[in-house]
């Protein structure tokens, strides 16, 4: 049921994707990004442009205009002032939309639909981006790790996935900066061997007792007895250790689980 929710939160967030929103007004231009500049009343002055290098953007009869770096609004007030004091318009209204955002971009893999790099929009979240890359696979984990830019695998920020979508995160969803790298890991398993219904590896959920496990597994066979349940489980040194378990006991990722049949 969880993982069904997990989904369908993905889902409506990439429909939103799709359908468009209006630009964030946090978000910086730099190099590349493609502008729609609108200048209400006078088509003459309206303009599709491109940021270029060095941060212009060549604006009709004013020129080229330094527009990297500013936010949306604080762009449209610049060239309104440019159009004030060149007498071009009497009292301006100026509307700047990102018509491509490219000046900033965002590395999302693993256990993604479409691993790759995005840019950055709206202020994007994690979850924005999550989305934008198509949503998690079936066998993605529950966590994201996110490691900023110039810092070192070990040190990337792990975020609950579960709890940011149930709301019950502690930490705010954080918001991704130039150069991030999201990487959604392989989902944790559990192994269960012996004399159950149906053998196999599967995934492991929060708080999974003995029990579950062997529900998850489809029962034990007539054979079997829950007096004879043992489990493998290696220590964070890699040492393998095996011992009797309960049905209450909680099992871990990687836990071989077997189920002895009775001699009776």
């Amino acid at each position: 049921m969880r993982r069904n929710s997990i989904v369908l939160v993905f889902i409506v967030l990439f429909l939103g994707w799709s359908l468009g929103a209006p630009a964030d007004q946090s978000y910086r231009l730099g190099a590349n990004d493609v502008v729609r500049v609108t200048v209400y009343g006078h088509p003459d002055l309206s303009t599709i442009a491109r940021v270029a290098e060095n941060g212009g953007v060549t604006i009709p009869i004013i020129g080229e205009v330094a527009l990297g770096g500013l936010t949306g609004r604080e762009a449209e007030l610049k060239i309104q002032s440019l159009l004030t004091e060149q007498k071009i318009v009497k009292s301006p209204q100026v509307t700047l939309i990102v018509d491509k955002y490219e000046s900033q971009r965002v590395s999302v893999l693993g256990e993604v639909v479409r691993p790759g790099v995005y840019p950055i929009t709206r202020g994007s979240s994690l979850m924005d981006l999550i989305s934008e890359a198509g949503g998690l696979r079936e066998e993605a984990g529950e966590v994201a790790i996110v490691t900023r830019k110039n810092e070192g695998p070990s040190s990337g920020r792990v975020i609950d996935l579960v709890s940011l979508l149930e709301g019950s995160a502690a930490t705010p969803e954080p918001t991704v900066t130039d150069g991030d790298r999201i990487f959604v890991p392989r989902m944790e398993r559990f192994y269960i061997y012996g004399q159950v219904n149906k053998p196999g590896a599967y995934r492991l959920e929060r708080g999974m007792t003995v029990m579950q496990a062997l529900s998850v597994a489809s029962g034990i066979t007539d054979k079997g007895t829950e007096r004879g349940i043992k489990i493998r489980r290696k220590s964070s040194a890699g040492a393998e250790q095996e011992f009797s378990a309960q049905l209450t006991q909680q099992i871990q990722a990687n836990d071989v689980i077997y189920v002895n049949e009775s001699i009776f």
